[in-house]
């Protein structure tokens, strides 16, 4: 099906956001000053947080701009809406005149995909499409990569390497409407993050926060630990709080605890792992005492969100515990460093 817009066009391949994309860009045309948008977790618990119709526009024309994006050009959605990375999809979509293709919110694009000017994937639908012979061929002849959500593994910079595909990946949050730091990777990559125009970084504590006129007065804080180079350049090093993001879906140690606990009658903690396949999975520690018997993933179908569901288990004689009483994530954590993880299947 496609849709007619007066500053651009649609063509929906799969219906299954139609009506929200449809939804969204009424809103955008109407005469509020203002969005609502859902943030990623990254920080905590994910919130609606408001965000200025006049931010995404700034936003929009920057990567406009950046990727020399053109009326008619091709661009191709296959992130869901309901996030800020869906949502600027669109509104590059109707700033630049694109030609808009919505692709299923899939990590199985291969069937679908086709060559572009420029798409926006997470790392997990990266790694599908360059498991294929026309997934790889649809990257290679598409101008414009845009990856984002969670960091790559080495298996698919290896991919993007010996297949001389060059992507570049963005670092950005919901309140800065999307990336405010680029960095190309795989073929020709780099090491470093680089601001884009109007964005420059400051360190306070090891963590990077963002100085954004345009959008923001104030500085932006992050818990994104950085090595700053420059005031417009950082390498990525990890997270300063205990967010697990595994395929790009953020979780909450302690929301996740509290249902498994629930759930299981027992006390526990969760940790990511990393994982080449999703960045980082979730691994369930438990104290040795408390006999774990015929545990599989289906045990936690319906109870949890299939991101949330551990992969791994491992016992544990007993946790670490800080002054207060509450298990102390860093001491445990190096206690099962030397620990065999066991599957969960």
């Amino acid at each position: 099906m496609i849709a007619e817009h007066k500053d651009f066009k649609i063509s929906y391949v799969a219906q299954d956001q139609e009506e929200k994309i449809e939804a969204f860009l009424s809103i955008l045309r109407d005469d509020s000053s203002s969005i609502l948008c859902t943030t990623s977790g990254s920080t905590g618990t994910p919130k609606q947080i408001e965000i200025l119709k006049t931010s995404l526009a700034v936003s929009a024309k920057k990567t406009i701009d950046f990727f020399k994006l053109k009326p008619k050009e091709t661009a191709i959605l296959c992130m869901s809406i309901d996030f800020i990375a869906g949502k600027m999809m669109l509104v590059r979509a109707m700033m630049a005149g694109l030609e808009l293709k919505v692709l299923p919110v899939s990590s199985s694009l291969s069937a679908l995909i086709e060559a572009t000017e420029f798409i926006a994937l997470f790392p997990k639908q990266l790694q599908g499409l360059l498991s294929t012979n026309k997934g790889i061929m649809a990257l290679k002849k598409s101008r414009c990569i845009l990856v984002g959500g969670a960091a790559l593994s080495t298996e698919i910079e290896q991919l993007l390497i010996s297949n001389h595909i060059s992507i570049y990946q963005s670092y950005g949050m919901t309140e800065t409407a999307t990336h405010v730091a680029l960095k190309r990777s795989g073929y020709q990559g780099e090491q470093y993050y680089k601001a884009i125009s109007g964005v420059s970084f400051r360190q306070k504590e090891g963590c990077l926060s963002i100085s954004y006129p345009k959008i923001q007065a104030e500085l932006i804080t992050t818990n994104d630990l950085v090595e700053l180079i420059n005031p417009f350049t950082f390498k990525w090093i990890g997270r300063s709080d205990f967010i697990i993001n595994t395929g790009g879906y953020k979780v909450s140690p302690e929301k996740l605890e509290a249902k498994i606990q629930l759930h299981l009658n027992r006390v526990c903690m969760v940790t990511g792992i990393i994982d080449e396949e999703f960045g980082e999975k979730i691994g369930l520690i438990l104290l040795k005492e408390k006999i774990l018997k015929g545990i599989s993933k289906e045990d936690f179908f319906g109870i949890l969100h299939p991101f949330e569901i551990p992969k791994v288990y491992v016992f544990i004689h007993e946790f670490s515990q800080t002054s207060n009483g509450k298990i102390d994530r860093v001491k445990t954590v190096a206690k099962i460093k030397s620990c065999a993880w066991k599957n969960i299947l």
